[in-house]
């Protein structure tokens, strides 16, 4: 079947793309000197409220909620489109079966909060994608357990759906597989947890087999560089190993890594990419001013702010 020619939608995201934010907004948000002066710059962009007393997180919310909503209708519900989508509804879902699960129901899945309670609550899940369907049929005893087998469900999904529809987001996933494991790698070495501990939680692997991991895992870091300096991913050690030692930092490449990747949806003119890459940029936009709000409450300085903002999508 031919793919679907999104070249009217594209080009309503070319106009979008010239109101994200630049990185010297960023700076200049850093450079306020109190909240108050921080929520009045805000003010000069989309993210301003008439409200005030209006909560930032809401407006965070309902700014990627908008996006969300005219991607849908410009995609008609496209798969690739609606697998970033569904994060958040393993997210609502976690919140359902893990007793540990931490957070507040989110408006921004496909599916809403009160239709997955509902589901959970009869044990019927046809309507869900058939990892999650499979997971939530046979959930694990432990909390813990449950998050992480619907995290490998989400991901599972993600490759049976963009691993056949294009190359950029095939590749782009497999990447983020690639890296969410190097994050939960170091995150469990650095707390002393076991290899089989490190399996309950791995998703699916990308190119990086199981069996590396494996062999990894007790080994020193030099190892692991050596590893990642054979691989597509060498440009994560542009900071030594100390990206092993300091996760926000490791986080905070990873973003990039991954924006570089997507990046290249800006080249392609009919196809779903570009509608994919500003859903991943305003979604970036989102979280670097989360950072910058949190900073501003908790009175950090700027550079240390400064140091865990991503990369924009330019």
């Amino acid at each position: 079947m031919a793919k679907k020619d999104y070249a009217y939608a594209v080009g309503r995201i070319r106009v979008l793309e010239t109101k994200l934010l630049p990185v010297g907004f960023f700076e200049r948000l850093l450079n306020t000197t109190s909240l108050d002066e921080t929520l009045r710059l805000m003010g000069e962009t989309d993210y301003g409220s008439k409200d005030c007393d209006a909560d930032f997180e809401n407006i965070l919310e309902e700014q990627l909620l908008e996006v969300y909503h005219f991607l849908r209708r410009q995609t008609s519900d496209a798969p690739e489109l609606l697998v970033f989508l569904r994060r958040w509804d393993i997210h609502n879902l976690k919140l359902l079966v893990a007793a540990e699960a931490e957070g507040h129901p989110s408006r921004l899945g496909v599916t809403p909060f009160e239709e997955l309670e509902e589901m959970v609550t009869n044990s019927e899940y046809t309507e869900l994608p058939l990892e999650f369907n499979e997971v939530l049929e046979n959930l694990p005893e432990g909390g813990p357990e449950r998050a992480a087998a619907l995290d490998k469900a989400y991901y599972g999904y993600g490759r049976r759906i963009l691993g056949k529809c294009s190359q950029l987001l095939g590749d782009y996933w497999q990447t983020r597989l690639d890296l969410i494991n190097l994050q939960i790698f170091l995150r469990l070495r650095n707390a002393n947890a076991s290899t089989k501990e490190f399996f309950k939680f791995m998703v699916e692997p990308g190119i990086i087999e199981s069996e590396k991991w494996a062999e990894l895992f007790n080994a020193p870091y030099q190892n692991l560089a050596l590893l990642l300096s054979n691989s597509p991913y060498q440009n994560l050690l542009r900071g030594g190993e100390e990206i092993f030692k300091y996760l926000p930092f490791l986080e905070r490449e990873t973003d990039n890594f991954l924006l570089e990747i997507i990046k290249e949806a800006k080249m392609i003119s009919l196809g779903i990419e570009p509608l994919i890459g500003y859903l991943l940029a305003k979604e970036r936009e989102v979280l670097n001013l989360r950072l910058v709000f949190a900073g501003k409450k908790n009175k950090l300085p700027a550079e240390t702010v400064r140091r865990r903002l991503r990369n924009v999508y330019f």
